[in-house]
């Protein structure tokens, strides 16, 4: 047999061994529900991060999504006034888009996706974690008013499914035992579907909720362990990252 004939399997196999070889050798562990010990990333008085903990957040989603959501959700917070911005951070597994929906039983656009959507080579797990981090980690950027006694969602931003920002309203946020709700409707997680309130007010509607020692602040070590970025230069999760509060407080010039 003429050597060449065997060039492009010995070159797939070349970059399966590469893809492979760059794993880490422990992947970062998204933390559990028990107190950060890290400096946040934000500094926040003691009476904001207790209230915000104490706010139940749930995670909804209309269809089947990729992963296995994390035990936690992580916050980072500015203060101006009487306003506050949140900034969830939610954690998955994976974001491949194999299971029970349409993309897995006809196969061809499953396959497309997951070796080519954002994350380049999805089939190489090792390309993946090393360029983009590991599982997929989302953000929503909530604005409440504090009212003196209640804090008030007012609205919010996310990401749709191509990553483009999408306002969210309070009827968007917020149901009617007044949980802030999450809501995805696309595989891949991004919160900006709007009508998380009615959807998690409608019977039998399973919600993953998170309160008291399940949500924390984010930490500069799970930012790096991630490579999530940070406010200055946000990498994943970027509509958690943002601070329009800040910017519409900024003086002018």
């Amino acid at each position: 047999m003429l050597p060449g004939r065997h060039s492009p399997s010995f070159a797939a196999v070349a970059i399966a061994i590469a893809g492979c070889a760059a794993l880490p050798k422990s992947a970062p562990a998204w933390p559990r529900a028990t107190a950060p010990e890290s400096t946040t990333i934000v500094a926040t008085s003691e009476d904001d991060d207790a209230r915000i903990q104490r706010l139940p957040v749930c995670v909804a989603s209309r269809h089947w999504s990729a992963g296995n959501l994390g035990d936690t959700v992580l916050y980072r917070v500015h203060r101006v006034g009487r306003r506050l911005e949140i900034g969830y951070f939610v954690y998955w597994s994976t974001e491949r888009p194999w299971g029970k929906n349409v993309l897995s039983y006809t196969v061809v656009p499953a396959l497309l996706i997951d070796a080519a959507y954002s994350h380049f080579l999805w089939v190489l797990p090792g390309f993946k974690d090393v360029l983009h981090g590991a599982g997929d980690v989302e953000g929503v950027r909530v604005e409440l008013a504090d009212d003196g006694g209640e804090l008030r969602v007012v609205g919010g931003t996310a990401d749709d499914g191509f990553h483009h920002g999408v306002t969210l309203s309070r009827d968007d946020l917020v149901d009617s035992q007044g949980r802030i709700v999450l809501f995805t409707d696309v595989w891949s997680h991004q919160f900006g579907a709007h009508g998380g309130g009615a959807f998690a007010n409608a019977t039998g509607r399973a919600l993953r909720c998170y309160e008291g020692a399940t949500v924390q602040p984010m930490t500069s070590d799970i930012a790096r362990a991630f490579r999530l970025g940070g406010e200055a230069a946000p990498r994943r999760a970027k509509p958690a990252w943002r601070n329009r509060i800040a910017e519409r407080e900024a003086p002018p010039g």
